[in-house]
């Protein structure tokens, strides 16, 4: 296992190496980031935008680019004057040594704004994800178990209803009915969109209708997903065997089927779970809520390139890190997989 972990690790860096020079030419090419300057009270003028764009080495090709902002550029000298009658040297020190970039808008250090807004992701992003799960496993083996029932027909008709939806279809309708509808009603409707004034209970209101909103459009498709898996294990033959020796339906249910239709499952969590980090970028900007996905959308919106790449490198890194746990809780699920080098 220890080998296999280490193979799957070392095939990923070269990877990670594509992915991210792949990144930086598309994000490059969005736009120009020295626009954010344009809208300061004093812009640059045209010698100190120059100067700026041979500090930041955006004069130079690509690839040179890409090796600045991957190793830093302490290995060069930039010529500010652009005459070779001033030279200053570099002071990025590379994403390799920790250093993801300064925020063109902010000047603050990409990581930095990335802490500023994790920790709101992870409020709203962890309980709606977590309740998704817990329902839909439960819906979606009932479902499997009673299939055709009065309760899998109505599930599988809203399933396919909020899996139709668009996103901010469901956020609009949900703001409509739990904040304008309750307060005409005198319910008291749901506050709309921010985080609150900054206690608990203020914050949990503010929590309800976008996690309602990600758990009905997530929970459709896991139902649906889990369902299938169940329906296909129930008919295994060693599930009516066990269900000939007379072991509980129960038992039947958990121990045999359940636990071998989760294998799929755990690919799925494997692949979902990273992007929870990356937040709900329409919800996020529907309600207000200061997240990643609101601050990836402001970024490039603005063509705020280190803190574009740095929120899409989180990303990939996240994505191969749970890959390899994934392939290491499947010999949990199911003992005769094993990994050998």
């Amino acid at each position: 296992m220890v080998q296999y972990i280490f193979r799957r690790v070392i095939q990923a860096i070269p990877l990670l190496f594509i992915i991210s020079f792949v990144l930086f030419a598309l994000t490059n090419s969005l736009g120009d980031p020295l626009a954010v300057f344009a809208e300061s009270r004093q812009r640059p003028s045209a010698a100190q935008r120059e100067a700026l764009i041979r500090r930041l080495g955006l004069d130079r090709p690509i690839l040179e680019q890409y090796a600045i902002w991957l190793v830093g550029n302490d290995w060069m000298q930039v010529d500010v004057r652009g005459d070779g009658s001033e030279y200053a040297p570099g002071t990025r020190q590379g994403v390799l040594r920790g250093d993801l970039g300064l925020s063109f808008v902010t000047r603050k250090p990409a990581w930095t704004r990335i802490e500023e807004r994790l920790p709101m992701t992870l409020t709203l992003m962890i309980p709606a994800y977590l309740i998704t799960l817990i329902l839909a496993v439960g819906i979606g083996v009932y479902s499997a178990v009673r299939q055709y029932s009065l309760l899998d027909n109505v599930v599988t008709g809203l399933a396919f209803f909020f899996y139709s939806m668009p996103i901010f279809f469901i956020a609009l309708l949900t703001i409509y009915i739990f904040a304008v509808q309750f307060s005409q009603w005198g319910w008291g409707g749901l506050p709309i969109g921010g985080t609150g004034d900054g206690t608990f209970g203020d914050l949990l209101r503010h929590m309800i209708m976008p996690i309602f909103c990600l758990v009905a459009i997530q929970l459709a498709g896991y139902v649906r997903f889990i369902r299938s898996s169940m329906v296909e294990v129930l008919g295994q033959d060693y599930v009516r065997t066990a269900n000939a020796k007379g072991l509980s339906e129960r038992n039947v249910v958990t121990r045999h089927a359940l636990k071998n239709a989760a294998l799929p499952l755990v690919t799925l969590v494997g692949l979902d779970l990273p992007f929870l980090l990356a937040g709900a970028v329409v919800t996020e900007r529907i309600f207000a809520w200061p997240g990643m996905g609101r601050l990836f959308i402001e970024s490039f919106e603005r063509a705020d390139i280190p803190v574009m790449m740095a929120i899409l490198m989180l990303l990939c890194v996240l994505v191969v890190i749970f890959q390899i746990l994934t392939d290491i809780v499947y010999t949990w699920f199911d003992p005769r997989i094993r990994y050998y080098s």
